[in-house]
This record gives C-alpha cells, sequence and structure tokens, in this order.
C-alpha cells in the first residue's frame, strides 16, 4: 500500500472514529477527552519542533502517514482535532457528528477521484474531485438521516455544499479546519 493510501485510510479512520465517539459517548466526557488529546497532541507538535531527535523519531514511525512539508509545520492531524473540538464546542452533536464525517468522506473522495480522473482544473483543484466530494458528502448525510441523525434533507444537502466549496478553496489554512466547520456554520444557519 502507497503512502498516499495509508494517509488517505488514516483521515477516513481516524474522522469517523471521532464521529462515532461523539454520537455514542456522554457529551461531557466526550468533549474532556476530545479536548485533553487535542492539548496533548499540539502540545507534542510544539516539543517535536523544537527538538529534532523527537521529529526524527516520529517521522521514522509515522512517516508513511505524514506529507514531507509536516517534519517543519503542523500535521493534519492537529487540523482534525482542532476542527473537530470546534465543531462539537460550537455546533449541536448532530451537526458536529456531520460535519467531521463530511471531512471523513468528502476529502478522501476528493482526493482519490481527483488524483486518478481528475483532468479539469478550476482554481487549482480538479472539478471531478470536487463533484466526487459533494456526492460522498450527500450520501454521507443521508446514511446518517435514516441511521437516526436528527438533521432535515435541506440541512444536510447546504452542509454537502459548503463541505464541497470548503474543500475546493484555496486558502493558506489547511482544509482539514475549513471544511467541517464551513460546513457546520453553513448547516446551523439552514433553514428547518
Amino acid at each position: 500500500m502507497t503512502s498516499r493510501w495509508q494517509r488517505w485510510l488514516w483521515h477516513l479512520s481516524a474522522c469517523l472514529s471521532l464521529a462515532a465517539a461523539a454520537w455514542f459517548a456522554p457529551k461531557t466526557i466526550f468533549l474532556i477527552s476530545l479536548g485533553a488529546v487535542t492539548f496533548l497532541f499540539l502540545l507534542f507538535e510544539l516539543t517535536r519542533f523544537r527538538i529534532t531527535s523527537i521529529n526524527r523519531w516520529f517521522f521514522s514511525c509515522f512517516g508513511s502517514l505524514l506529507r514531507l512539508e509536516e517534519v517543519s509545520s503542523v500535521t493534519t492531524s492537529s487540523y482534525v482535532l482542532v476542527a473537530a473540538l470546534i465543531a462539537y464546542l460550537a455546533f449541536g452533536k448532530d451537526i458536529a457528528v456531520l460535519s467531521v464525517c463530511f471531512l471523513a468522506v468528502g476529502d478522501v473522495a476528493a482526493a482519490i477521484i481527483g488524483s486518478h480522473c481528475g483532468k479539469i482544473r478550476l482554481f487549482g483543484k480538479v472539478i471531478e474531485g470536487d463533484l466526487s466530494c459533494f456526492i460522498a458528502c450527500l450520501v454521507t448525510g443521508f446514511i446518517l438521516f435514516y441511521a437516526g441523525l436528527n438533521i432535515s434533507a435541506i440541512t444536510i444537502l447546504v452542509g454537502a455544499i459548503a463541505a464541497t466549496i470548503g474543500q475546493a478553496i484555496r486558502t493558506p489554512i489547511d482544509d482539514n479546519l475549513i471544511m467541517p466547520l464551513f460546513a457546520g456554520m453553513a448547516m446551523a444557519a439552514a433553514p428547518g
């Protein structure tokens, strides 16, 4: 398995694990646990930037899950943890769960389809990846709706569009932070 596929699988499983924990765990226990894990992970990130031997060890153990530029910058996992924590604090459980699931499946679908089938570029990303992100988010939303998530069809549609825009736009801020928060804000503002 190539490191790209390992990263995608890690991203998918980590985000879905966060969403499942939020759905099933008591809110207070989940938020305290997520806050502690996020704080400790960010503290570790700062430590590895200052101590080269720790950074080398980290990359020797987890290098297949990381991008080369993450040697000297914050990892994607940090952005995911921060985004999840903000989403669970700012939005209701159902919107937060769906936002993180959109990040899990939409971002991975865009990466896979975009890198293997993408031909038409718009603003630096491929339209095929954006379309696959939208479809994956929409399907995920309706699967969770039928599984018992208390969210309307229009809210799912608005969230899927917002998640896709958050994934598609180029900003200096990592899309793993923007995508779930943009989707969460849009769903919180959606009618119904």
